[in-house]
């Protein structure tokens, strides 16, 4: 049984079971997964934490129920919340409202369950997304585009650009788009530009439809550098601007740490019992399997010293794409859903490689990269002031970062290939370490 298959068993199981007691244990033992497997390969088919998940589900179902006049206590009650105030709580950090708004706002329609081969395949038309824009009060001025992911090289099927003005966004992770507006809330309050969201005519910040989000962002003037814009002659001063840029969004975000709610995450736990040993397998079962001095040396080293490495709110996805320029200087960041507190260092190492992801495109990329990666820890070390152990981990968090990578995009069908060309990235950072790391 394929993997999508065992998912589809386990939210099927949890559609079934939703007014009973379920917890993560049972659902990993139904799978036939670890717990902390199952955990990842949930939150990665899904796009949200199990537990979220299931919440979400109980919501969905409660507000239908509601709709006939059923008590929202006896509701509530039903399925697992142990008071009114706590299915109240849940309901508005889930949907931005409270129940009774969110009833006169929308028809809560019956839930329908997930497939999610079918999920997979979410496509909105132009008219489609014409008739979602009539939410907000704006004049398209311009065509509906396309936008790109994973350093331009994934096209999104979840994003537009409308015209010149905005970005038109959509997902199901509620969980992640509270994150991305307490995260440009907290900018806006230290005047950082940042993608914040447009209102829509109902004066929200985000518009509900069925279980999914729509959210119109006014676009940050500017746009992501050419690959052939960071590897040309200027390419050190370039990767300077990168560094520097995330260095100033990290001490913003270190100043706001008390106004930004976000998720605690281990790195060095989640390589050493996810992405290491998924790396490993499928790098035999592709046939370029790394030398076992890789992974000795990575275990060997790395552990003491990621334990004394600084951690704060980051922004975690800083790939080129999200990162935008205007006459020559960063003019923004875009896209804090998975902003977690994590290893500061991770930031700059994550937009290097995004970098190196492209360096097949430019003539002599993979020569040039190595200058590109000192010229950004140089401008992130000139504003955060780089520790020692974090100047050794610089290799080691880059590995992990590609184990996660190709541990994460293996099974994701469309992304496979992007998923391969990491694993060759990895292969030739490892054999020209010395010209990488010196």
């Amino acid at each position: 049984m394929e993997t999508i298959d065992i998912m589809q068993k386990t939210i099927d199981y949890i559609e079934e079971n939703l007014k009973a007691e379920i917890t993560a244990e049972e659902l990993a033992e139904l799978s036939g997964f670890s717990v902390y497997h199952f955990y990842h390969l949930f939150g990665s088919y899904i796009g949200i934490p199990v537990l979220a998940y299931i919440t979400k589900r109980r919501l969905m179902h409660a507000i239908y129920e509601a709709r006939s006049g059923k008590k929202l206590l006896a509701i509530s009650l039903e399925y697992g919340f142990n008071t009114h105030s706590g299915f109240f709580k849940a309901f508005k950090r889930e949907f931005g409202c409270s129940p009774k708004k969110y009833l006169k706002l929308t028809s809560a329609k019956k839930p329908v369950p997930i497939n999610l081969k079918a999920e997979g395949k979410f496509m909105l038309t132009q008219t489609q997304i014409r008739q979602i824009l009539s939410n907000w009060d704006i004049d398209v001025k311009g065509e509906i585009g396309t936008m790109y992911v994973v350093g331009g090289a994934v096209k999104s099927e979840t994003t537009w650009s409308i015209g010149e003005d905005y970005i038109l966004k959509t997902g199901k992770d509620f969980a992640g788009l509270r994150t991305h507006l307490s995260v440009t809330n907290a900018l806006s309050a230290e005047g950082i530009i940042d993608g914040s969201p447009f209102k829509t005519k109902n004066n929200e910040d985000f518009l509900t439809l069925d279980d999914r989000y729509y959210i119109l962002f006014n676009r940050i003037e500017g746009r992501y550098l050419l690959p052939e814009e960071r590897y040309n002659d200027n390419r050190v001063e370039t990767a300077n601007k990168y560094g520097e840029a995330i260095g100033k969004l990290h001490k913003v975000l270190l100043n706001q740490e008390e106004n930004i709610e976000v998720n605690d995450y281990d790195m060095y736990k989640t390589v050493i019992e996810w992405a290491m040993p998924e790396t490993k397998s499928l790098m035999e079962q592709w046939g370029c399997p790394l030398p076992e001095e890789f992974y000795n040396n990575y275990l060997e080293n790395f552990k003491e010293l990621c334990s004394k490495l600084p951690k704060q709110i980051i922004h975690r996805d800083p790939n080129p794409s999200n990162i935008l320029f205007n006459n020559g200087q960063v003019s923004g960041f875009v896209d804090f859903e998975i902003s977690r507190r994590y290893v500061r260092l991770f930031d700059p190492c994550y937009c290097a490689t995004g970098i190196l992801s492209e360096a097949d495109r430019v003539e002599e990329g993979f020569e040039k990269w190595p200058e590109i990666l000192n010229g950004i820890i140089e401008g992130y070390d000139n504003i955060c002031n780089l520790t020692k152990e974090e100047k050794e981990a610089i290799p080691y968090v880059i590995y992990s970062i590609q184990m996660i990578f190709i541990a994460y995009l293996a099974d994701k069908g469309n992304e496979k290939d992007v998923a391969m060309f990491n694993r060759k990235m990895l292969l030739w950072m490892w054999e020209n370490r010395d010209k990488c790391f010196n």
